[in-house]
């Protein structure tokens, strides 16, 4: 039986990382985002590996879309395995002035998005039929903050469905599982989007828990966020983690509100 992976949201970050994982684990990953671009583009860097990898164009968003996203994936490779969640809008924003209409938007695509593709992934096939659905759920979820207000409210809510889920199927032969990512992108080893992805095939080889947390275990304290402020406090930190991990320059130049103005991040070639 081909074990076909869905990953909604394959992006060249977690999204690539997670599709190649599960190639290199005998799956037949499916990329699938809104660019065919992009989406070829990723999907021939891992032909380039010897990985096996198709693509397919979808918003997730748009129920009428992903239903013929579903519906072609059954036709051409039958019954797929596993759906992999990946899709946020991780727009930092505050409580006060973000317009509504922006919350609405990114609830849709954080929140209603993956209830949706989860539904019809399940109708897709028999009750018996072994599967696994797993959404990306983040820290933020347990630590909101000023900063991250939106963020944190979706996916509190996505944590609230995926665990509702994974009660409502745990006699069934469906898998539930909630990747807690309490960390950002490429600021240690651990946030390596290879091994973040590696947590993803664990998941659907054990089929175990239902809420797994990475790094660690439990509920990061102090959160991602302000862990990230206690190191760029500190200017030799801050040049420690700049040099031994330089994607998170590119972080926080995009967010200068957790910086100090005494330790900038203006150096293109940092």
């Amino acid at each position: 039986m081909t074990k076909t992976v869905i990953v909604l949201g394959a992006g060249p970050g977690f999204g690539l990382a997670i599709a190649r994982a599960f190639s290199q684990a005998g799956h037949h990953p499916l990329l699938v985002a809104r660019n065919p671009q992009n989406l070829q583009t990723m999907t021939e860097q891992l032909h380039t590996e010897g990985l096996a990898a198709d693509w397919m164009a979808a918003d997730a968003t748009d129920p009428t879309d992903t239903a013929h996203l579903f519906q072609q994936i059954t036709r051409q490779f039958g019954y797929p395995q596993t759906l992999v969640y990946n899709v946020a809008d991780t727009t930092l924003d505050d409580p006060l002035t973000t317009p509504v209409e922006q919350i609405s938007q990114r609830f849709a695509t954080n929140v209603l998005g993956a209830i949706t593709t989860s539904r019809q992934f399940l109708d897709l096939a028999p009750n018996d039929f072994p599967r696994n659905i797993l959404f990306t759920g983040g820290g933020a979820a347990h630590h909101p903050d000023k900063l991250t207000t939106t963020l944190s409210l979706t996916k509190a809510a996505l944590r609230s469905y995926a665990l509702s889920l994974a009660d409502a199927l745990q006699k069934t032969q469906t898998y539930v599982g909630l990747i807690t990512i309490q960390g950002i992108a490429d600021t240690s080893e651990a946030m390596r989007p290879a091994n973040v992805a590696q947590v993803y095939v664990k998941a659907v080889n054990d089929r175990s828990t239902a809420e797994i947390f990475y790094p660690g275990t439990t509920a990061n304290s102090p959160s991602e966020f302000d862990h990230l402020r206690q190191l760029t406090a500190d200017s030799d930190q801050l040049q420690d983690l700049l040099s031994t991990h330089p994607g998170a320059a590119t972080f926080l130049r995009n967010h200068p509100e957790f910086l100090s103005a005494d330790n900038p991040v203006d150096d293109p070639s940092v």
